[in-house]
């Protein structure tokens, strides 16, 4: 229940209460490929959401042995983040006793350690983008101008929740647990240095 309650209030938010003006500046930065006009944590937020999808799609194929198909939901938060997932947390994550879905060689890879650090090197490469100088002030301003900002913002935050949520749900046993609060990179060391317990 408390997801499809998070869905509905982010899908509430994105249609009604997110601020921003007609024209969004940092849409028409990042159309424009002029990327120096976007402050770097703005940047950076906004290329977490296409890690956390990266994240889930590992987490969610090496444990889709629930009530719904986790491939489609996996797919579709590259486009739209956590409004795909929530509905799988709501309704399709349920467990169920039949076999993992995902082929065998894609679990192979998916829980390498080849994968796995390749993750946290793209992770890292987007940390960097912080070393350039970022203004908590020119974030607040472009959450109030960008609604592409604003609903991002958000996005970050409920996708962080269900990383977590993920990584407790999926894997009670695994040690080190408590690093899955690191946002993004956390969930990919609790399956590195677990590896061989979690087969």
């Amino acid at each position: 229940m408390i997801f499809l309650i998070v869905w509905l209030l982010l899908i509430g938010y994105a249609v009604f209460l997110a601020p921003g003006g007609e024209t969004d500046p940092i849409l028409s930065a990042i159309f424009s490929g002029d990327l120096g006009a976007i402050d770097p944590l703005v940047l950076a937020v906004f290329n977490a959401l296409g890690l956390f999808p990266m994240m889930f799609v590992t987490l969610l194929f090496l444990n889709d042995r629930q009530k719904w198909p986790a491939w489609p939901f996996a797919l579709l938060s590259f486009g739209i983040g956590a409004f795909a997932l929530l509905p799988y947390f709501a309704f399709g994550n349920r467990k169920t006793d039949r076999r993992l879905r995902t082929p065998v060689w894609l679990v192979r890879f998916l829980s390498s350690r080849f994968w796995l650090v390749v993750l946290m090197l793209f992770w890292v490469i987007n940390a960097l983008t912080l070393l350039q100088g970022f203004s908590l002030a020119a974030y607040q301003d472009a959450f109030f101008s960008s609604s592409l900002v604003s609903v991002m913002t958000v996005d970050w935050f409920v996708l962080w929740g269900l990383s977590v949520y993920s990584v407790y749900h999926f894997y009670p046993k695994a040690k080190r647990k408590s690093l899955a609060w690191i946002p993004i990179l956390g969930p990919i060391l609790v399956l590195y240095l677990n590896k061989k317990s979690l087969r």
